[in-house]
């Protein structure tokens, strides 16, 4: 049991570390002219890995239809259609999740059984936030599939994750100051 504990955050980093090499991998495979299939293979390996991780039948779908393209036709087209799909895929989550239980309210709900009404409608609020933002992450993701590969390598593998990394950075503090000036009211 210890080991699995030990491994399980070990697992993530390697799935983590494999989604961010994906840019950068295309990029070294395109300019040393490594057949598109190879990269297929490689994209289908961070699918399988990432659905034993998260068990998303959804994402999972959307990736094993990628690798299908990409292995039966064999277009590096789809290998930059992948960012533009798994984005929108997680707008489309994030923003179907509006019309039930927010996504973020879910998360919320299991770290705190007690959310009230002000925590259930901020945590839809950053829903909301999270799809517009995701949104507008798929519209410069699908631009990039028409760019130069040195661009599409720059967005897709370094200023995506750097946003991504951003929203959740801003959204944490945001919600600290929010608690402390509700908590001093």
């Amino acid at each position: 049991m210890q080991l699995k504990k030990l491994l399980t955050p070990i697992i993530k980093i390697f799935i983590g570390a494999l989604i961010v090499a994906y840019p950068f991998v295309v990029f070294f495979a395109f300019k040393t002219g490594v057949a598109v299939k190879f990269i297929g293979l490689f994209l289908l390996a961070i699918v399988i890995l990432s659905f034993l991780r998260n068990k998303n039948r959804f994402l999972f779908g959307i990736g094993l239809f990628i690798c299908f393209l990409i292995l039966c036709f064999n277009q590096d087209i789809f290998i930059k259609i992948y960012p533009v799909l798994m984005n929108g895929a997680v707008c489309a989550m994030f923003a179907l999740s509006l019309n039930k239980t927010p996504l973020i309210t879910q998360y919320a709900q299991k770290m705190h059984q007690n959310l009230d009404e002000r925590g259930t409608k901020y945590t839809k609020n950053v829903t909301l936030a999270w799809a517009v933002f995701m949104a507008c992450n798929t519209l410069i993701s699908l631009a990039t599939v028409f760019m130069p590969m040195n661009i599409w390598v720059l967005y897709n593998g370094f200023i995506s994750y750097i946003l991504i990394g951003t929203m959740m950075v801003g959204e944490y503090i945001l919600r600290k100051w929010v608690l402390r000036v509700q908590s001093n009211k």
